[in-house]
């Protein structure tokens, strides 16, 4: 049995897309590798980051400092992530987590999305003090600004139960229902189909 590790909200995006990444990266040690679609994200990011420093990124606040990349750990929740950018409100004691994605916005958010913006805000509140009732999500291909409300931050603490005893007891989960998703996944060639 291994001992607990922290986790990353990258971690959380992968457990959902398919619970056999987890294991294959944290039990058998075999790293992810980088796809052109993350690395085109990055640039993507650098350059909204660039842009979003001379306007304002939501519409519906006044103008609100923003704060970009910001590095947040939490060893009670064993988890840790950067944030791509969070908009301040000093006067309420609001933050706002920023996500930056290099896609177009879907139809219906996925629960990766969702799991990630909890994380974001729990951090948040828990290292910085500040309430954080909603988060954004910024679709740079379409440009279009979600809003996604934080309230219920059991399903993240359940997801981090989840993936904590997969890596502990070194149990090989079952693939996703969505075969479509083991076509573009990096373990594609390493996977045991069943």
């Amino acid at each position: 049995m291994r001992s607990e590790q922290i986790l990353s909200a990258k971690d959380i995006m992968n457990f959902c897309y398919c619970p056999r990444i987890i294991y294959y990266e944290h039990v058998l040690k075999i790293p992810q590798s980088t796809t052109k679609k993350e690395l085109k994200g990055r640039e993507k990011y650098d350059e909204f980051k660039k842009k979003s420093r001379r306007c304002k990124i939501i519409r519906e606040f006044p103008k609100l400092n923003k704060l970009y990349d910001v590095y947040l750990r939490s060893d009670k929740l064993n988890v840790q992530t950067r944030v791509d950018c969070i908009a301040v409100n000093e006067m309420k004691k609001e933050a706002y987590p920023i996500q930056i994605k290099y896609a177009s916005k879907p139809v219906k958010l996925y629960q990766a999305q969702k799991l990630q913006m909890l994380l974001e805000a729990a951090l948040i509140e828990e290292q910085m003090s500040y309430a954080v009732p909603l988060g954004f999500i910024k679709f740079l291909k379409t440009n279009e600004l979600v809003a996604v409300y934080t309230k219920s931050k059991s399903d993240l603490e359940n997801v981090v139960y989840q993936i904590q005893q997969l890596i502990s007891t070194e149990t090989f989960p079952n693939q996703t229902k969505f075969k479509k998703r083991c076509i573009d996944c990096c373990y594609r060639g390493k996977c045991w189909l069943e």
